[in-house]
């Protein structure tokens, strides 16, 4: 699992550094027409294009039947119940190329948060590293030992938490750039990766010991403590602002590709 997240994590990097210090629209636009096209490619090898035609013209009918039998309760019912019919029926035939779609879709929007959704630590401010320990801990268990590089600073004593099992400490970043955190813990030593500078490079918040979690924290390899479930440093989320409209880059990313979609949709021969 290891090699395919950071494989993936080396592919969106490369994508987000090609474009250097630009406007993150100035990436994420063709990425996002890209990723439609894509989609609409997926969708038109494994939809029924037949079925979804006729059950749309039918939808059409049923709507004009709404209109022209407005004054006749029967003919209306009819039409309202079969416009439900067809409704269902348009549903099921959108959930084989869902279902083919959103695996990939997922693991690619996980990726892409980390670039488009989370800012690097800002210099002189601080962020809170937080260890989540496998067990409970006292007020006398023995805390983890940082060795932080030169850019990062520990602010704080650490501050245990024996109900839920965590240490925490206060960071603060001096210098931009991505770098390692030793944490050595219940005789083991573990990493965690910390960014810092403007935003645009790629941020890992959480590096977890469960492969399941893993699709969610897919940045960095799995803890191999088993006495440390994840290790947690709090990112700020980030919005990107286009033409005066400040937005989460997942809205700009869906309503681009949703409109490329529509707009070769023709060109593809797809019936939506």
């Amino acid at each position: 699992m290891d090699w395919f997240n950071l494989s993936l994590r080396a592919c969106a990097s490369g994508w987000a550094t090609l474009f250097g210090g630009a406007h993150p629209m100035v990436s994420l636009i063709p990425l996002s027409v890209l990723a439609g096209l894509g989609m609409l490619w997926v969708f038109k090898k494994t939809s029924d294009q037949n079925r979804i035609g006729v059950t749309r013209k039918r939808m059409q009918a049923r709507l004009l039947e709404l209109r022209l039998y407005g004054d006749d309760p029967r003919q209306l019912w009819h039409a309202q119940v079969a416009l439900l019919v067809d409704n269902l029926r348009y549903m099921g035939l959108m959930l084989k190329p869902a279902i083919f779609l959103a695996p990939p879709l997922a693991i690619l929007l996980v990726h892409l948060d980390f670039i488009y959704g989370l800012a690097p630590l800002e210099l002189g401010h601080r962020a809170v590293l937080t260890v989540q320990t496998a067990g409970r801990i006292s007020t006398r268990t023995k805390a983890p030992e940082l060795s932080t590089p030169e850019g990062v600073l520990v602010e704080t004593p650490v501050v245990r938490a024996p109900a839920d099992g965590r240490f925490s400490w206060g960071l603060a970043a001096l210098e931009e750039g991505q770098s390692t955190i030793e944490i050595d813990f219940d005789g083991h030593r573990t990493t965690k990766e910390i960014a810092a500078g403007p935003p645009g490079s790629y941020v890992s918040p959480r590096r977890v010991s469960s492969i399941w979690f893993s699709f969610l924290y897919p940045g960095e390899g799995l803890v191999t403590n088993e006495a440390v479930e994840w290790i947690d440093i709090n990112y700020s989320m980030r919005e990107i602002s286009a033409g005066g409209i400040e937005l989460h880059w997942l809205i700009w990313f869906f309503v681009i590709s949703m409109a490329a979609g529509y707009l070769f949709k023709g060109y593809f021969g797809v019936s939506l």
